[in-house]
């Protein structure tokens, strides 16, 4: 397949110029030739921000007005198919450009960043936003993009601004302060093996955060798909259960964050007027980055709020408690 839009090949060859290169040189190119991302870099400079403290946790508040579009996005079946895919190749800009990666992927520079140097990896097939299938791709884009990069994926019904076709996105490390956090052993506690991988879920954080740590991608993968299975069997639906991932890989070693969710938005994005908080979690926010496009919320969310958005979107303890130990059972049954 050609794709017009590649301006690079990733293929994962020694003797290569790396993939962490690659994206730099491509973000760098597109900031010359293609005015709308250079924009949005700059207007990046004025961002506000300010630490929120909660209970047991920290966030960071991002007022962002060019990130409105993506917060308040439809994602209702009818809307999704009535309008045509701005992930395929064929509705690209013509000024944008990506990376053909390990001929199964593009990545590209994302219009609407959170974050200078936010990517956006997309399938070169437009299939359905799955992490089944897709978990293997996601730990080797981690692994070949290295440490000083985030890979990040937003489930269907929780996030993803395109539901209806295959993608992740990848930020510069050290921008979510769920990656210090995570690393906290205090804040981890270990509650079972599977296969090898040790899963651990972390405390005080105000919302489920469950963590697979190992350094064989087979494994960790296997681990992770059994764990899907799981949450599919206490929720008792057929379908992907709700979930945001960001995966981080360093010396030889992937980290999985897995925010299991059971609501796309708060009630307070749905309200009217004045009590209307423009707030849409995805995986940035549950990372800790709280972007608000709207001057107004940025000013006026505070502790409560955060903590109670948590809590309503994160899929709850008892349920989590329940997936695990089907799927500790599922493992040790003959």
């Amino acid at each position: 397949m050609n794709f017009v839009c590649s301006s690079a090949v990733f293929n994962g060859k020694k003797g290569k110029q790396g993939l962490p290169l690659l994206c730099i040189q491509l973000i760098a190119g597109q900031e010359r030739s293609w005015p709308e991302l250079a924009q949005a870099h700059r207007a990046l400079a004025d961002v506000r921000t300010r630490d929120v403290v909660c209970d047991g946790f920290t966030v960071r508040l991002q007022h962002n007005p060019g990130r409105t579009v993506n917060s308040i996005a439809s994602v209702n079946r009818q809307d999704i198919k009535a309008r045509a895919c701005f992930l395929c190749a064929e509705s690209l800009p013509q000024e944008q450009k990506g990376i053909l990666y390990r001929d199964e992927y593009l990545i590209l520079c994302n219009p609407r960043p959170v974050f200078h140097s936010h990517l956006t990896v997309t399938y070169v097939r437009h299939i359905p936003q799955a992490i089944a299938g897709s978990i293997d791709a996601l730990l080797q884009l981690a692994a070949d993009l290295g440490s000083g990069w985030a890979v990040l994926y937003n489930g269907p019904q929780c996030g993803a601004s395109a539901p209806d076709h295959l993608h992740f996105q990848a930020v510069p490390s050290g921008q979510m302060p769920i990656e210090k956090e995570t690393v906290d052993k205090k804040r981890l506690a270990m509650i079972a093996e599977v296969d090898g991988i040790p899963l651990a879920r972390m405390r005080g954080m105000g919302r489920e955060i469950m963590v697979l740590t190992g350094d064989n991608p087979s494994a960790l993968g296997n681990a992770f798909k059994k764990l899907l299975n799981s949450l599919q069997r206490a929720l008792c639906i057929n379908e992907e259960p709700m979930m945001n991932i960001a995966a981080f890989y360093e010396d030889g070693t992937w980290r999985l964050l897995i925010f299991p969710r059971q609501k796309h938005r708060p009630d307070v994005f749905f309200r009217e007027d004045d009590e209307r908080v423009v707030v849409s979690p995805a995986v940035i926010e549950m990372g800790g980055v709280i972007v608000a496009p709207m001057e107004k919320d940025f000013e006026r969310i505070d502790a409560p709020l955060v903590e109670g958005i948590f809590r309503e979107v994160s899929l709850d303890a008892t349920t989590v408690d329940g997936a695990v130990a089907k799927m500790l059972l599922a493992t040790r049954s003959p």
